[in-house]
């Protein structure tokens, strides 16, 4: 989806895109927002996460020519909660929260802080996975509502070429609770036989997606990182333990009431965390 000039303009969705973007999550797993950031900001951001990522690299020794996380080259990171990846218009950006609000409710909860990047010279695909587990083992046959939205904000153009995520949509979160469990179906083995595309995308897009949704990272042919932003949102009454992202006192400080809301059970007063 394009957001209209009025939109991006206002900061604030439509009534209409907000019921059409609440109904695609709900009946194909995702909605994506094409080219909603500033590039000035998308740049400085994706600056920050490369310096991240040298600094990953060198603490754990990983080396691109040798490979490592079984060929994938993929990285996993928190992101630390400070300028400029904790900016209000990141972690609170009022498209994401018009949509997310209208799944999880006002009284959801920021969960989860971190980067998925796909590195070059990758020379397998992630498993086909979904991004939970299920809520009752191997118990529950019914499908449940939806408790986590994961929201991506790429950081580079992301093309066929650099490693896109590829998904399975159109259902494969609509399946029973049990079917999220560590005994399940394998999903790399039924998704060989269903349909699936790359989520190509300029920088700067949204993608908001129910956990749930079956995907997978890819190689990484260029010879720069396929950086994201990743996020999770989360319904507040099915959070049963304390949080683990790490703010500073003067961060959470200077936020807005409604960022303060957002962030309320996680560690607040404690240094951000360093890669």
């Amino acid at each position: 989806m394009r957001l209209s000039a009025e939109e991006l303009a206002s900061g604030k969705l439509k009534p209409e895109t907000i019921e059409l973007a609440v109904q695609l999550i709900r009946i194909n797993g995702y909605v994506l927002f094409e080219e909603v950031m500033p590039r000035t900001q998308v740049e400085l951001l994706n600056s920050h996460m490369g310096d991240q990522l040298t600094s990953f690299m060198v603490k754990n020794n990983f080396s691109l020519e040798e490979g490592f996380h079984d060929g994938t080259n993929h990285i996993g990171l928190y992101v630390p909660f400070e300028k400029p990846f904790c900016d209000e218009s990141i972690i609170a950006n009022p498209f994401v929260l018009d949509v997310v609000e209208q799944i999880l409710g006002s009284d959801c909860l920021l969960t989860y802080f971190a980067s998925n990047t796909s590195m070059p010279l990758g020379t397998k695909p992630q498993k086909v996975h979904a991004d939970m587990g299920a809520r009752f083992g191997d118990q529950c046959e019914a499908n449940l509502p939806i408790t986590n939205l994961v929201v991506n904000y790429p950081l580079v153009d992301v093309t066929l070429e650099n490693g896109p995520m590829e998904v399975w949509s159109g259902g494969t979160h609509l399946h029973p609770d049990k079917w999220y469990s560590s005994n399940a179906h394998d999903k790399s083995v039924l998704a060989e036989h269903m349909q699936s595309f790359k989520a190509v995308m300029p920088a700067g897009s949204i993608m908001i997606r129910d956990d749930r949704m079956w995907h997978r990272g890819t190689p990484n042919r260029s010879d720069k990182p396929r950086t994201n932003i990743a996020l999770i949102y989360s319904l507040a009454a099915a959070v049963h333990h304390p949080g683990g992202i790490q703010i500073p006192q003067e961060t959470y400080d200077s936020f807005s009431d409604k960022t303060k809301r957002l962030v309320r059970n996680e560690r607040i007063g404690v240094p951000a965390i360093q890669n």
